[in-house]
């Protein structure tokens, strides 16, 4: 072993004291409840005038879908008149009323032209 001996130094406080430590309770200032009134406004009024843009188009797109329907269910009509007086049927006269046929059956007949 080395012949030589540490001193020890033991720590102590700055001369004076150390400074006085905030511990009391601090926080931010708070938002004014006319900002956050304000925030919520805006946002639900951007939200609005997109949900009723979006809905004034889609009225139109589906206005546009009936207009075209109505202008080609003459023809679907037409097709089924056609395909009906093809198949062997009765008299005419003495059957019932042979309804308008739009939905799957008339597309599956226009498929089969």
């Amino acid at each position: 072993m080395v012949g030589y001996r540490q001193k020890w130094v033991q720590d102590l406080p700055p001369a004076g004291g150390f400074p006085k430590l905030k511990y009391s309770r601090t926080s931010t200032s708070p938002i004014p409840g006319s900002y956050i009134f304000a925030g919520v406004f805006t946002i639900m009024a951007v939200g609005t005038y997109i949900f009723f843009e979006d809905k004034v188009k889609r009225n139109a797109r589906e206005e546009e879908e009936k207009r075209r329907l109505s202008m080609i269910l003459p023809i679907l009509q037409a097709e089924n008149d056609i395909n009906f007086l093809a198949s062997p049927h009765q008299n005419v006269y003495y059957t019932r009323w042979m309804p308008p046929q739009t939905g799957k059956r008339s597309v599956a007949l226009i498929r089969e032209l």
